[in-house]
């Protein structure tokens, strides 16, 4: 999703800013076929940005916009060679390094990409994008000081985006799980906990940071601030079975089994419709048994 978002917003800015050169007729068509893709006709407007550059091959816009629709229509192969054809016109576009980088990123070429990427943030400093899944793809490999240096020169280009604090979060979360010394590892766990804790002072309503945020408090042996972290994920999505099987835990953790036993039952209610979560839900009819038999031997609150 975000790649398609990426690049049609890319295409969108082209069509605004595009110039008209001499030769009306390759204009013509590369018009017609920024029309076609914004209307979704990517075949379409893959035959028109073909003729186009068949007849303007210096037009790097037309070579950048043509691997955008290939990529829309997994023709990965010829996608790449678009791009790499619009650089070879201009060594500087950023943009084409940076598409270029998600492409080689979903053909598994992570080296490249990041090579890529870190000539779109050369060229282009201010480009966020670029600076976030760069740090993505950092972290995904386990190169994580340096998916915490893309994120932190993304905050450094707009320091309001709710998801580079959360991203940052879960880098500190990884960085705490690889830490062999207690105190290294909540030193990292509370940098998480910060981080998640920016990304809702950013946007509230960011259920997935108020679960990470339960998993750090989690290991830092903080069942108080987990509950609530939890119970506040609960509250922004009532449907969300991971916060709900852990909160179930959680509550069972603090002794409360009666509360144990309700969020028990509001998972299984939920999750018993999914298949991934068929296992868990065996686990959860499990723990439901066992609260009841504490309940009936007078061991409950």
């Amino acid at each position: 999703m975000r790649r398609f978002h990426m690049l049609l917003m890319t295409v969108c800015l082209l069509l605004s800013g595009m110039a008209y050169g001499q030769e009306r007729t390759a204009d013509e068509l590369f018009r017609e076929a920024n029309e076609a893709f914004v209307e979704g006709s990517y075949e379409k407007a893959i035959g028109l940005y073909e003729q186009t550059v068949a007849q303007k091959p210096e037009l790097k816009e037309a070579w950048y916009n043509l691997g955008v629709a290939y990529g829309q229509t997994r023709q990965y192969e010829k996608e790449l060679k678009a791009y790499r054809q619009a650089l070879e016109l201009d060594p500087t576009y950023a943009r084409a390094h940076y598409n270029l980088a998600l492409a080689l990123e979903d053909s598994g070429k992570d080296e490249e990409a990041l090579k890529e990427y870190r000539e779109a943030v050369k060229l282009e400093p201010t480009a966020i994008d670029a600076h976030i899944n760069m740090g993505i793809l950092l972290s995904r490999i386990e190169r994580f000081d340096e998916a915490i240096k893309a994120y932190q020169d993304a905050l450094k280009v707009d320091s309001g985006v709710a998801e580079t604090y959360y991203n940052l979060g879960v880098v500190y979360a990884k960085k705490a799980k690889e830490s062999k010394d207690d105190a290294e590892k909540n030193r990292w766990l509370k940098e998480a906990v910060t981080a998640y804790e920016t990304a809702l002072d950013k946007r509230p309503t960011f259920y997935r940071a108020c679960y990470n945020l339960a998993l750090a408090y989690y290991t830092l042996g903080n069942t108080d601030k987990e509950i609530e972290a939890y119970e506040r994920a609960i509250g922004l999505k009532r449907a969300y079975p991971e916060a709900l099987y852990n909160l179930a835990y959680a509550w069972e953790e603090k002794g409360d089994l009666a509360k144990a036993a309700e969020y028990w039952k509001r998972y299984i209610d939920i999750a018993s419709r999914y298949d991934s979560e068929k296992d868990f839900v065996e686990v959860a009819r499990k723990e439901m048994a066992r609260i009841q038999e504490r309940q009936k031997a007078g061991g409950a609150n």
